[in-house]
């Protein structure tokens, strides 16, 4: 697959930041739950990534064909997980001396968790990470993100780190569980509204009959103070894991 940025954005400055910025990161992203850029140039004036072609579907279109009723919750909880892998890589993604680059996706949603027609799961679209060091093309008042799935701290414009990425997927594990939209119906401004004032309902009060454990990951993922979420993405996988060793059989790429 080949990514070009469009050659009149290759005029904008911003634009070409970004896309350069984002050519650099992807570059460097290599993991089975990440999807793999494997050139990045420029041929007469137009800028490029070359990247896997991956031939499935993002997890949003694999939900609504579906059904989110229909999803079987050990594979949705799976596709997550196998999802925290990938972002776990990139959150300790190290440069080439060894320091840290502190990634953070900031766009991670059922549109850019993918999952291949032979059970891959891969985490796309990182053009809008943040890597510490790297030149911000967020200019004030502009808000980058899907709002449904940001972080509160992201929401306001905060500063953040991995665990905005934890919230991101802990969103995508209460959707799961309620087999519902978190945000559905709400308009952009009372979404904004709830998120930054803690008000959103949490798991059990959709779905009182959810899995204790299920449900207790979910509101730690979710939690409104970044401190009281998992520290890593690895830690939130590993509960997931925990909780598929228990549910049902080993869920794997097959099913």
């Amino acid at each position: 697959m080949v990514k070009v940025l469009k050659e009149e954005l290759s005029q904008d400055p911003d634009f070409l930041s970004m896309f350069l910025n984002e050519a650099r990161l992807a570059a460097r992203l290599n993991h089975a739950n990440v999807v793999h850029t494997y050139e990045v140039g420029v041929e007469d004036s137009q800028h490029f990534l070359v990247m896997d072609y991956l031939d499935g579907q993002p997890l949003h279109a694999l939900l609504r064909r579906a059904s989110r009723t229909r999803m079987p919750l050990d594979v949705h909880v799976r596709i997550l997980a196998d999802a925290l892998a990938g972002l776990h890589y990139a959150h300790t993604l190290t440069d080439f001396d060894g320091t840290p680059l502190f990634v953070v996706h900031r766009d991670v949603s059922p549109q850019n968790v993918f999952v291949t027609y032979d059970g891959q799961v891969k985490v796309v679209d990182f053009g809008i990470a943040k890597a510490v060091g790297a030149a911000s093309t967020t200019q004030s008042g502009v808000f980058k993100g899907k709002l449904a799935y940001v972080a509160p701290e992201q929401a306001g414009g905060d500063s953040v780190d991995a665990r905005a990425d934890i919230f991101s997927v802990g969103v995508m594990l209460w959707e799961a569980i309620a087999a519902r939209r978190f945000a559905q119906g709400d308009s952009q401004t009372t979404i904004l509204a709830k998120r930054l004032s803690g008000t959103e309902p949490r798991i059990r009060d959709v779905a009182p009959d959810a899995d204790p454990e299920l449900a207790e990951i979910c509101d730690k993922a979710m939690a409104q103070r970044p401190d009281e979420r998992f520290s890593s993405a690895l830690a939130f996988r590993d509960a997931l894991e925990g909780f598929l060793d228990r549910f049902s059989r080993r869920v794997g790429a097959r099913e």
